[in-house]
Order: C-alpha cells, then structure tokens, then sequence
C-alpha cells in the first residue's frame, strides 16, 4: 500500500511511467478505490516472457496505454539521450515527508511499526541491503540510500519466498561490503526455514529479523473483511490462522539449521542490543536469526506519521 503523499501523487499525475513497478494494477486500484485513472500509463518491463497462464505471478494486467518490452537500464538511458537539453528537474516528496510512527517513549510492546524502525535504526550506520520487508509495513518506516538499499518484494506477496530469497541474495553480496538484512514475517520465514542450512553449509552470512506475530495475519485481516461483507462474526477470523497455543519456537528451529539466534525479544528495547550482537556476527561471516515478538494489533495505538494505517479494535479473546 503507498503512503499517502505516494498515493496523492499517483491521483494527480499526468503521465505514469513503470519501470518493472510489481503489481501496478493493484496499486492504481488501491489508490483510485474503482475510479478510472486518466493519467497516461507507459510500462517498461521484460516480465511478460516470464508469466505462465497458471501461476498468475504477473497479477492484475497492468492497464497500459503504451506498453514497451524493454531492459529498464537500456529504456531510460535512451530516454535521457532523446530529452537532451529539454531535460527538467521535477518535483518530487522529499524523504522528510515519509513521517515515521510517532511513538511513545515509554511504549514497551513492539508493533510491526516498532519493528521495522527497531531494525532500520541498528543498521543506520551500516551499508545495509534490506532483502525483504514484512507484509503491512509501511513507506514511512524505511531509508533507502543508493539502488542496492532494497531488493523489493515478490509478487503476491511471495509467501515462503522469504528464507530462499534471503540466502540468494546473501550469496550475491557475500565479499562486498554490503551487509544483507531479510526482515520476514514467521509464516514466511516457517514455510523455507530449512534454507538456512544451506548459508549455514556454505558459509553465506546473512542477517534474517522475524517478525513473529504468531499468526498468518495478512490472512487474518482479510478473513476479517470478508466476515463483514457476509455479515459473520469477524471475532472469528484468527481461526486456521493462528500459529500459536503452543507458540512455534522459532530460534529453536532456526539453530537446529545451525544458525546463530536471539530470542524471542519481547521489549522494544532490547532490540537494538540484539541487533548489534546480530551485526557483528554477520560481518563475521554468520547465519543469524532475531526472534522478535510483535503484537499485530498495536500499531493502531500509536500515532502514524503518513496516516496510512487505520486503527484496529482489539477482538474478543479465544475461550
């Protein structure tokens, strides 16, 4: 979901230009709520060649009025070379106006929010690439610097990719000086755990932080719409979600891979501790694992910056 000043210039642009953008027919469907977008829409992207019919990995059809298969580093160098001189300088948000959550100092529980600053500000010092970002988190919550800053995310969502993907990319940047942070949600990261047995045999250090919420909790938001529309009780929506009674012990898991491990934290501030522990092992060339708990329903109590988060009503507890 972009943040609100993304979102407002999305709505007022003229021309929108996507260059390999993921999913940009549900973004344009987030944004517009069903409203027809006048903008010009140009898409720049090789991925056609790798959609099958089955897997639907491409999404929604993007709605192109000019669609160009293309190489984005060949188009937009070429583009640069035909606007030449004429070329203007345009108007964009600054960083400054992706506000973070405000949130109180003496606040203890950690929310996704929480979580994704917690780590972002460990690493405000290192030459991080984020691998992958926890699904729900928004745009206020991260900084990237240069292009290797983030990797992006998988196509709908990409659950299970998570672990794999983490390896992956800590196979490419393994002997450069950049240090490889995965930020996973625990269904994600349960679904391609063993992964971690594979950097741990090969010695490809990597950085995973998990955000355990103990639930499939992108699902349990969505069980909650649909109860509402059909009119059920959306109390209900944790069930065949929950990854909990009894709590999945994820460091165990995890070290059973051979990885190093820390946790589960459960204070926000113990995670900047935990995270400089994690850093130096990484740079030491480890696997290493933070088992964070995050409470999935908290960040409606703080005050969020862009305002892209709505508040959620704690639901009834399980009998």
């Amino acid at each position: 979901r972009p943040a609100k000043v993304a979102a407002a210039a999305i709505r007022n642009a003229d021309v929108i230009l996507s260059l390999d953008y993921i999913d940009l027919a549900g973004t344009l469907g987030t944004v517009f709520k069903g409203e027809r977008c006048n903008a010009t829409i140009i898409a720049c992207s090789l991925d056609r060649y790798l959609h099958n019919g089955w897997s639907m990995d491409h999404q929604a059809i993007v709605p192109a009025d000019l669609s160009l298969a293309a190489d984005n580093d060949a188009f937009v160098s070429a583009l640069l070379d035909a606007i030449g001189t004429q070329r203007r300088v345009a108007t964009v948000p600054t960083v400054q106006e992706f506000k973070p959550p405000v949130i109180p100092a003496d606040d203890d529980v950690i929310g996704l929010h929480a979580f994704c600053l917690g780590v972002m500000d460990a690493i405000a010092d290192e030459k991080p690439t984020i691998i992958r970002i926890p699904i729900g988190s928004s745009a206020g919550d991260f900084r990237f610097k240069d292009p290797l800053s983030f990797l992006s995310v998988g196509g709908g969502g990409g659950i299970g990719i998570g672990p794999g993907n983490a390896v992956g990319a800590g196979l490419a940047l393994r002997g450069t000086d950049r240090l490889p942070v995965a930020m996973l949600g625990d269904g994600d990261f349960l679904m391609g755990v063993t992964a971690l047995w594979t950097a741990v045999a090969n010695k490809i250090p990597v950085l995973i932080a998990v955000a355990n919420n103990r639930s499939y909790y992108n699902d349990e938001t969505h069980q909650e719409k649909v109860a509402q529309d059909r009119n059920r009780p959306p109390e209900r929506k944790w069930i065949g979600q929950r990854i909990d009674d009894p709590a999945v012990d994820l460091s165990a898991i995890a070290r059973a891979q051979g990885a190093q491990v820390s946790g589960p934290i459960t204070r926000r501030q113990d995670i900047a501790p935990a995270m400089a522990e994690a850093i130096r092992a990484v740079r030491a060339g480890a696997v290493y694992v933070l088992d964070i708990r995050v409470d999935p329903e908290h960040d409606g109590k703080v005050g969020l910056g862009d305002g892209s988060s709505e508040k959620r009503a704690l639901e009834p507890k399980r009998g």
